[in-house]
Order: structure tokens, then sequence, then C-alpha cells
């Protein structure tokens, strides 16, 4: 069984960097509760797959630097820090700008069971939309 940190950190190496989705169900529960900067309250591991491709294919290059992780038992909060390359897809309402994107964010994840339960993220979103109008 891994460590609650070793979850975190596959969480956005294997899903949100790499993009295999085929570890949803190994890194989350099925009944994962999901609240983000982007203004969506979700559950379930579709609902958040359909999520995760939205934001990957409007990249070409996605990365998560993961900064800082502290570990409380099954609670875990990571410091993140986001940066792609913005030319495959709309983001945001945007079309493809070809820039590069970075902006910082936290992510606050309940695990149980060696499995991500709940997960509320928040990111810079003022940041963000600058360089997306910019």
């Amino acid at each position: 069984m891994s460590t609650p940190a070793a979850i975190v950190r596959a969480f956005y190496a294997d899903l949100w960097e790499r993009g295999d989705l085929g570890q949803l169900p190994v890194l989350m529960h099925e009944d994962v509760a999901f609240q983000g900067t982007f203004g969506q309250v979700m559950r379930g591991l579709d609902t958040f797959e359909a999520y995760v491709r939205s934001v990957r294919e409007a990249f070409s290059v996605y990365r998560c630097d993961v900064r800082d992780l502290l570990v409380d038992g099954g609670k875990v909060a990571a410091r993140v820090g986001f940066s792609g390359t913005h030319d495959a897809g709309p983001f945001l309402g945007h079309p493809p700008s070809g820039r590069q994107l970075a902006w910082e964010g936290v992510g606050f994840f309940t695990l149980e069971e060696g499995r991500i339960r709940h997960l509320w993220v928040m990111g810079d979103m003022l940041g963000l939309m600058g360089q997306l109008q910019g």
C-alpha cells in the first residue's frame, strides 16, 4: 500500500502529466467528491475523468510541479505549480493561444482506504486569466 504522499504525487504525475486515466480507479475512490478552481463541484470517476480530459486536451504539454506536501494521517495538502503550452484546444473559453501558461495552486486531499475520497483545489485564477487575455 502506498503512502498518502505517494498517492498524491502519483495523482499529479500519472493522471495529470502523463494523462494515464487507467490510474483513476487505483488512485481515486469510485465516489470521489471534487471541488475545483474553475467553479465545478463533481462526484464520481466518470465525471472526474471528463474534467481531466477537458483540461489536458487544451495543452500539448502539461506539467504539475509538486512543491510542498503536508501530510497528517489520511489528509494531504499540496502546493503545486501548473504549467503548459496552450496550443491544442480551448481552455476556459479561450481558443488555443500558443502561449506558455503557468499558475500556482493548492490541493487538499482526504484519503480513505488508500485512495482519494475528497479533493478541493484552488488555483490562481486571476493570474491565469490575465495570461489567457494578455
